[in-house]
């Protein structure tokens, strides 16, 4: 039975994304509506409970690359998301007497690289300002609509500012910008510094959420993109979500449904409708219809047009590299429910939980992450995995 009332755009997907662009689009006038397959919106950014009495995000968990301006458009903290800011960012174990730390400060996470290498907590200073000088390049594009391949005169006109916005850049960033987007992430930091458990505790962040080793060509820019967000206008910083990661998609779902988006639940899409080549509509698995005048989706490129979209509207060698495209991923959550907090006899000491309110990271360096990505391409899973812990009751 066809839907009875149009609307100009259907988004297939109610995650974080998908709110996103539908807060968006109404505030532009567009009638919205959101259709997601599960109970509840959000996605991978969602607070479940998973054992009885026990709450987390159990899937995204962190929050540092929600763009500020996100937050501040969509109203978020006025519909009570709140982040609190990670006081260390990251803590290593390396021993049962020994460990690593990343302070909130430059002079605090110096102090700590100096117990390893005078020569390596000098080189601090250079290489955060490296770091700040790429970032802030990918920051001042984050919210540009890139130029399409081979698009018209609008296309070229993006291409060129931005190719103009590079040319202005100073020599030296310009060669930073190129070794991250070129270069794997451990050979970065093996030109930084000469010490394992350091380069192991920012090269932790070439790896997360990326199913490669830290020596794989394109893992600088992993390492980039994992310092360019911020929290509460810190930049570079971590944090975390009063009530975990659903209290975002939460509270995105109020605003969109205050800028008059309708969200249907339980609503899993079976098939997009193509007409005279664009997007129309689509079919739920329940068989109802719903028309528009085009259709965003808020899912994967594989499940879009491969599950989705009838190959006879595709073009045979889109749908080729569609086939190729690698979307899995290495990482294996789990959430545990625990009757006391984890002991650490590496902590620090005079310091109670702190450590605690960090991403605790057990992997002592880069060979180790490189060997982990090996066992899990050889055999499918890691006999020494890389681990990230975090203990959501203290933050």
């Amino acid at each position: 039975m066809p839907n009875p009332r149009p609307v100009d755009v259907l988004i297939v997907g109610g995650g974080h994304n998908g709110l996103t662009c539908a807060c968006y689009l109404a505030r532009a006038g567009y009638r919205v509506r959101v259709l997601e397959r599960r109970a509840v919106v959000g996605g991978a950014a969602v607070t479940e409970e998973f054992a009885p009495g026990f709450r987390n995000s159990v899937a995204a968990y962190t929050v540092s690359l929600l763009h500020p301006a996100i937050v501040r458009d969509l109203n978020l903290a006025e519909h009570g998301l709140t982040i609190v800011e990670r006081p260390v960012a990251n803590f290593l174990p390396l021993s049962d007497r020994d460990y690593l730390k990343i302070g909130a400060t430059l002079a605090e996470t110096q102090a700590e690289v100096g117990r390893f290498s005078r020569q390596d907590a000098a080189a601090l200073p250079s290489y955060y300002a490296m770091l700040e000088r790429a970032g802030a390049v990918l920051r001042e594009m984050l919210l540009e609509t890139p130029p399409n391949a081979g698009g018209g005169l609008r296309d070229a006109w993006r291409a060129l500012v931005a190719g103009n916005r590079l040319r202005q850049l100073p020599m030296s960033a310009r060669r930073d910008l190129l070794e991250f987007m070129t270069r794997s992430a451990g050979d970065i930091l093996d030109g930084w510094f000469e010490t394992d458990c350091i380069k192991a505790l920012f090269g932790f962040d070439a790896v997360v959420g990326n199913f490669a080793s830290p020596y794989s060509p394109g893992s600088g820019y992993v390492l980039l993109h994992h310092v360019i967000g911020e929290a509460n206008g810190r930049r570079g910083q971590w944090g975390h979500a009063i009530g975990g990661m659903g209290a975002i998609t939460q509270a995105m779902a109020k605003e969109a449904q205050r800028r008059g988006v309708a969200i249907r639940t339980g609503a899993r899409v079976a098939r997009v409708l193509v007409d005279g080549g664009r997007a129309s509509g689509v079919v739920l698995e329940d068989g109802s219809e719903h028309r528009a005048r085009c259709v965003a989706a808020s899912v994967t490129p594989r499940r879009l047009y491969l599950e989705l979209v009838e190959e006879e509207h595709l073009d045979p060698e889109f749908t080729r590299r569609i086939r190729a495209f690698r979307c899995g991923s290495g990482t294996f959550r789990m959430n545990v429910a625990l009757s006391q907090l984890p002991r650490f006899t590496a902590a620090p000491p005079g310091e109670g939980d702190l450590h605690l309110k960090s991403g605790i990271i057990l992997a002592p360096s880069l060979r180790y992450m490189e060997q982990a990505w090996f066992d899990a391409r050889m055999h499918g899973w890691a006999r020494s995995p890389v681990v990230e812990m975090l203990v959501p009751s203290t933050v």
